[in-house]
């Protein structure tokens, strides 16, 4: 049964593993045939964590529908340029136009409140999903407690993860565990026919102020001891790039090779080229699932890591071994470096042992709109 479906959500060119997940989970479900719009902010807004032309998808489908808030706003007292209400106003506006039967926001703020209001104006089912930051920053924190609770419990429906619900199951009954994301194998898979004539390894992300949380002054260091018999990259972006790159040496600076954030339909290839990534969390205010880390362990990748327990987060997604992850000490960057190179000169890319697929993925996501209007 096709469905007609609204993602209110981040998305391209807004950086980040949300925008990523509304981009595959989007083009996934038209592709099946359903009539799938999206609902985000305006080019602009994101300022230095927007990907530069990144506005367009280039695989365009016709059932697959991107609207931006793109209004100018008068100037009034108070200023203020009210994206939230031109958020709303462009949901409610697309709801009625196009019948749309679920409203899927993918963020708790904005995006879930504004969802939650639509619900109560327009009668939509309304699904709600949230990150990793939006809990620590808002839910957990206290910020707009009773708006947050209030969506929250007239929302139709919670998408969590496990280790996540019991953040929601005080305020609804309403709360379902999936996985988080899953890559669709059919872009993200081992290329074993190129060989790569120098190994290259990345680091990929945001890089914000506390980009320390990230340990990136720890990963440069070991690049330092990697370069130049690996090409080592940074990608990314943000309001703490200029300030990490001031932090190092003229000639680390030098030897790495920097590139902006890309839009996730050009991910597969960059990650195509790498025969791993840093990903760096233990210095990190909260636990997280990395969007990234499977997109790489699917396209044959390994994971350089600090976190003995790395491994355990995924469990339910995929089985890893030795061979796809590696824990060094970020403390010790010429040991790690050391580590590294041993582990590269005897890895091979293979197939991840995933126990689910991005079909899976996509019928979960399915029975959940199909139960909502089966209720009505």
């Amino acid at each position: 049964m096709q469905h007609r479906i609204a993602f209110l959500s981040k998305y391209p060119p807004i950086e980040g593993g949300i925008a990523a997940r509304t981009y595959w989970l989007a083009r996934g479900l038209a592709a099946r045939g359903h009539e799938v719009h999206v609902i985000t902010h305006g080019t602009g807004t994101a300022g230095q964590y927007q990907i530069e032309k990144a506005e367009n998808p280039p695989d365009a489908r016709p059932n697959l529908k991107i609207h931006r808030c793109e209004n100018v706003i008068p100037w009034h007292i108070p200023e203020d340029k009210e994206t939230f209400i031109s958020l709303l106003d462009l949901t409610l506006d697309l709801v009625k136009r196009n019948t749309i039967e679920v409203l899927d926001s993918g963020y708790l703020v904005p995006y879930g409140i504004v969802g939650s209001l639509a619900r109560k104006l327009t009668g939509v089912r309304h699904v709600m999903r949230h990150g990793g930051s939006d809990l620590e920053k808002f839910l957990k924190n206290g910020i707009f407690p009773t708006l947050l609770a209030d969506s929250i419990a007239s929302s139709d429906m919670i998408v969590t993860n496990k280790a996540d619900e019991t953040n929601f199951k005080s305020m609804t009954s309403n709360v379902i565990s999936i996985p988080a994301y899953i890559p669709d194998e059919a872009v993200f898979h081992p290329n074993r026919d190129r060989h790569l004539k120098h190994g290259r390894l990345a680091f990929i992300g945001k890089i914000n102020y506390h980009w320390e949380h990230k340990a990136l002054d720890k990963i440069s260091s070991i690049m330092g001891y990697l370069v130049p018999e690996y090409e080592c990259l940074i990608v990314g972006q943000g309001n703490g790039l200029s300030n990490f790159k001031q932090s190092l040496t003229a000639s680390l600076s030098a030897a790495i090779q920097w590139r902006p954030f890309i839009a996730p339909w050009d991910m597969p290839e960059l990650l195509e080229n790498l025969d791993a990534i840093f990903l760096f969390e233990s210095m990190l205010p909260y636990r997280t699932f990395s969007n990234l880390a499977l997109e790489a362990i699917w396209s044959g990748v390994g994971i350089i890591t600090d976190r003995l327990e790395f491994a355990d987060i995924y469990t339910d997604t995929v089985a890893l071994t030795d061979d796809q992850v590696i824990a060094v000490s970020p403390d010790e960057p010429m040991e790690a470096a050391a580590k590294v190179k041993a582990w590269l000169n005897m890895r091979k890319k293979a197939v991840p042992r995933s126990t689910i697929t991005f079909n899976d993925y996509l019928t979960i996501n399915e029975k959940i709109y199909t139960r909502l209007l089966d209720m009505r």
